[in-house]
């Protein structure tokens, strides 16, 4: 396969790796920055997500298991140092790209002091975030909306990761942040565990390539790096950009385990292993917080 460059530094020295024989999936590791991710022949916006195709019953019943998370007690922490950074602005306001339930502005409205929006593809997210948070949502992607020069902050919960084109959506971000605005981002990161689950597909001609499915499939298309992020980022014009990986697992062991279709009966001994091994600290920071600024002066690139 010819033609194929980095998505997040742009550079064509890139291996592209073998087909999985499950999913028929190809995945392609940067030789710059290290990013890994899957190959696609277009990099289109996300479409809107009707009700009928994800019904709003559907939205808030995801939304509910997701209160089993960390979610809180880590908007908490981003939101306190957030509102420091800010401080001196009256009403700030924080926009929230793929909101979802809307959970997260409403904790960012009621408790932290700032004015809130954000947006969504699913319909039933909208009705969602309206009716649970009291916020209303933009509907579709970022490059729909009109907002240029008018947040302080923005903010992606592990967004960045499942749109087609990454540097577009950042561009869209930096233009709605206002000169100086901050921008926070989580994102899922290309560890060593990656690195070896890539080269055992590579090896074995795309057989061995469970671990890459679950990792890389149509909701992840890019696990980023330090270095892959940060070039990224600088390429479509922030600056102070700082880049930390954290052990953050939102799914619990067993049910990670089972969406490898690992055998029932491992399922309890192998995921109180882990759980161990994540408590102690031992195991792959799979997760990058990021965070950015827009200069004062901005420049156009």
């Amino acid at each position: 396969m010819t033609g194929v460059t980095c998505p997040a530094c742009g550079s064509s020295s890139v291996h592209v790796g073998p087909a999985s024989r499950r999913t028929a999936s190809v995945v392609a590791r940067c030789g710059e920055c290290r990013a890994q991710f899957l190959v696609e022949e277009t990099t289109a916006p996300t479409e809107v997500v009707s009700t009928d195709e994800v019904s709003v019953e559907y939205v808030a019943d995801w939304v509910e298991k997701k209160r089993e998370g960390i979610g809180p007690a880590v908007w908490r922490e981003k939101l306190a140092w957030l509102a420091e950074e800010v401080a001196d602005i009256e009403k700030p306001k924080l926009y929230d790209v793929g909101a979802g339930g809307g959970e997260f502005l409403a904790v960012a409205r009621d408790e932290y002091g700032f004015v809130v929006g954000g947006n969504d593809i699913l319909e039933g997210a909208i009705a969602v975030a309206r009716e649970l948070s009291g916020v209303d949502l933009d509907l579709g992607d970022l490059s729909e909306q009109d907002h240029e020069d008018v947040f302080d902050v923005v903010t992606m919960w592990c967004v960045l990761a499942h749109v087609r084109d990454g540097e577009r959506m950042m561009r869209d971000v930096h233009q709605m942040l206002a000169p100086g605005g901050l921008l926070f981002l989580q994102t899922p990161h290309n560890t060593i565990a990656d690195r070896m689950s890539y080269g055992a597909r590579v090896a074995s001609g795309g057989r061995v390539a469970r671990i890459s499915d679950r990792r890389l499939a149509g909701h992840h298309r890019i696990l980023h790096t330090k270095q892959s992020i940060t070039t990224l980022l600088e390429r479509v014009g922030f600056v102070d950009v700082r880049v930390d990986p954290q052990i953050r697992y939102p799914m619990s062991s067993e049910a990670y385990l089972h969406s490898l279709r690992a055998p029932s009966w491992s399922l309890k001994p192998v995921s109180w292993a882990m759980d161990k091994a994540i408590a102690s600290g031992a195991v792959p920071r799979i997760t990058l917080d990021v965070q950015a600024r827009k200069p004062q002066q901005a420049t156009a690139r």
